[in-house]
């Protein structure tokens, strides 16, 4: 494979109402990663003179979305995006594209045809759409079309369930085609849906409001965390945000100001229908957070009770943590309470981030970021406000229940 040349690929984003754009706040974060500026992976969009900012980079300034084609020189970043990725369904290498069907074969590029061409290679076919559905029968048409004798005339064997290659006919909203095929075998390209370990339904120690394993795995891309990262969650709850962080191997720390939470007294709970309690490693003890790193296997992180909303929370440390990933307690779903006394709802807010910041700028390093999420009501304007010390990275909008919704918000200390 000649890695010196640039490839043209197809991001295929998933397109979750709920996750919004938050798609494309992944790509751009893990391509970066991995050492490929979102400058690079997006410039046959955007004229270098006037590219845009990362958050101004949205489904609609991206023909095709969300099929996203991108420009490639290493396709080894393939298997190390996907391997972490949430909301990149695949990476697909370009096989050829056009207006119509016809225009499919006609354009197909020459280096897809050691391929396509053969005999020993195995391979399975599949289609993708997008905004609408296709029946069986015209899948079954479309792909005999395109991979047939009258289209690529594909030389390859048929293997459904472990092939070597798999092909994709894609289909985007304005009715036009790309033609598309992953190089490895499935199961090795991806142990995909690894993040479907860590599902809240299964997990062992639950709260009322614990993060989502998909959300927390999204925050953790967002900051990019790697292996042997220092990382804090100041809100830590039932460590879902801590439980994502580990599994790629970060060293972990965490405050929460509920002990009961962390203890397992009344707010936490086990859950009952999570299969760790099968488990031949698990301990019928009274319910608490480390349960869940016991459940998959992840060091223990290292927590205290406090509350860092007050004065008094004088970390011992300064410019310590790479990253710290949390999601704020108050305003959306749950409410500070001082003194016994309930806040406005809205000073609470205020109160919370202001005080987030003010410990992020003492323990986070230069170059460390800062991951949260921001609560949104209706009439409310979408948008972050700027904060002395730090750069806005990125932010998009998570839709929620009953007119609210959320903003997920990267900063970078500067």
């Amino acid at each position: 494979m000649i890695q010196e040349q640039e490839h043209i690929v197809t991001l295929v984003i998933n397109q979750s109402i709920e996750m919004g754009e938050f798609g494309i706040q992944e790509a751009i974060q893990l391509f970066e990663l991995f050492g490929l500026p979102y400058q690079e992976l997006f410039k046959q969009y955007f004229p270098i003179i006037q590219f845009p900012k990362k958050y101004e980079i949205t489904s609609q300034t991206l023909p095709n979305y969300p099929f996203v084609d991108v420009q490639l020189r290493d396709l080894d970043l393939i298997p190390k995006v996907l391997n972490r990725s949430i909301l990149i369904h695949d990476i697909l290498y370009t096989i050829s594209r056009g207006n119509t069907l016809d225009d499919l074969t006609k354009n197909i590029l020459p280096q897809a045809m050691q391929y396509i061409q053969n005999p020993n290679l195995t391979c399975k076919c599949d289609i993708i759409t997008s905004y609408f559905k296709i029946t069986q029968e015209k899948r079954v048409e479309l792909m005999e079309q395109v991979f047939g004798e009258k289209g690529f005339n594909c030389q390859n064997t048929i293997n459904l369930t472990e092939p070597d290659i798999l092909y994709y006919l894609i289909i985007t909203k304005d009715q036009k085609y790309i033609a598309g095929c992953t190089l490895t075998k499935k199961k090795k390209r991806r142990e995909k849906n690894f993040a479907r370990n860590y599902e809240l339904p299964n997990r062992i120690y639950l709260g009322p409001v614990s993060l989502a394993h998909d959300l927390a795995f999204l925050m953790a891309n967002q900051a990019q965390v790697q292996e042997n990262d220092l990382v804090f969650d100041p809100f830590a709850g039932t460590g879902s945000s801590l439980v994502a962080c580990s599994h790629f191997g970060a060293i972990c720390f965490g405050s929460e100001i509920d002990g009961y939470l962390m203890k397992g007294h009344c707010i936490g709970y086990i859950n009952k229908k999570s299969t760790y309690l099968k488990d031949p490693n698990y301990q019928q003890v009274k319910p608490y957070i480390n349960l869940n790193f016991q459940q998959y296997n992840l060091p223990i992180p290292n927590l205290i009770q406090t509350d860092v909303h007050l004065p008094t929370f004088n970390p011992r440390v300064d410019e310590f943590f790479d990253a710290i990933i949390c999601d704020p307690p108050y305003g959306i779903r749950a409410s500070i309470q001082q003194d016994g006394n309930e806040q406005d709802l809205q000073a609470n807010r205020t109160a919370i981030y202001r005080r987030m910041f003010e410990v992020a700028r003492r323990v986070l390093r230069r170059g460390g970021r800062l991951v949260y999420l921001y609560p949104l009501f209706k009439g409310m304007e979408k948008k972050v406000e700027k904060e002395d010390g730090f750069e806005l990275i990125d932010f998009r909008e998570q839709k929620m229940v009953d007119k609210r919704s959320r903003l997920l918000v990267t900063m970078e200390k500067l």
